[in-house]
């Protein structure tokens, strides 16, 4: 019941990231056209330094609607384009490569594991000192029919050291720490495998999944 209700939430979450995007970026394009006009009074009357000014704070709103990944997949695209402008919005480096399509595997299964993963690594970064290197790293890798979810990310320490079974961070006991159970049972699904471990100062997160013919997205 624990994990259906975090499976709710997710998808719940998902619609209200499409729909903010959606605004934001409806808003975006209405506001386009009074800035090219507000530039060009200002490159009238020779204020240089009050338009570079007004360009740069335009150029901040952008990038916080910016999208990150654009796949066939309207699930992946407001899964990973709302997570990453979250951690980059939190001062994370973020570096993303990944496939365009997605044929076999179920949306919610996307979602579950997208979520959780990326959320994983969003807390681990913020447990980290404000001063530090922060970076979140996703790669997703298609062979055939073999898919490979990899997700890194910034630690101050070994977290295999210190918590070697995962387990949550946070305070709410109760309403977290299912997060590494959904991704294992996923990868059980799939007849795949996930792996968690360390490397180069940074907790990796491997997820392989055996597309399933029978689903169709």
């Amino acid at each position: 019941m624990e994990i259906v209700k975090l499976r709710e939430q997710y998808l719940e979450q998902f619609i209200g990231n499409a729909e903010s995007q959606y605004d934001a970026m409806r808003k975006l394009r209405h506001d386009i056209k009074d800035k090219y006009e507000t530039v060009n009074e200002l490159l009238k009357v020779q204020k240089i330094d009050e338009t570079r000014k007004f360009i740069s704070e335009s150029f901040d709103l952008i990038g916080k609607s910016e999208s990150y990944v654009k796949t066939k997949n309207n699930i992946v695209n407001a899964i990973v384009n709302a997570k990453l402008t979250m951690a980059s919005s939190l001062g994370i480096k973020i570096s993303c490569i990944t496939v365009s399509d997605f044929e076999g595997i179920k949306g919610t299964d996307l979602c579950d594991l997208l979520s959780n993963t990326l959320e994983n690594a969003i807390t681990a970064c913020k447990e980290i000192a404000d001063d530090a290197n922060k970076f979140l790293y996703l790669k997703i890798d298609r062979e055939t029919d073999t898919y490979t979810f990899l997700i890194k990310n910034s630690i101050d320490h070994s977290v295999m050291d210190s918590n070697p079974r995962l387990t949550t961070t946070k305070a709410d006991k109760k309403q977290h720490g299912l997060g590494t159970s959904i991704i294992r049972e996923i990868a059980r699904k799939y007849n795949g495998r996930c792996d968690f471990y360390e490397s180069e100062g940074m907790f990796c997160c491997q997820v392989t999944l055996m597309a399933d013919t029978t689903v169709l997205n």
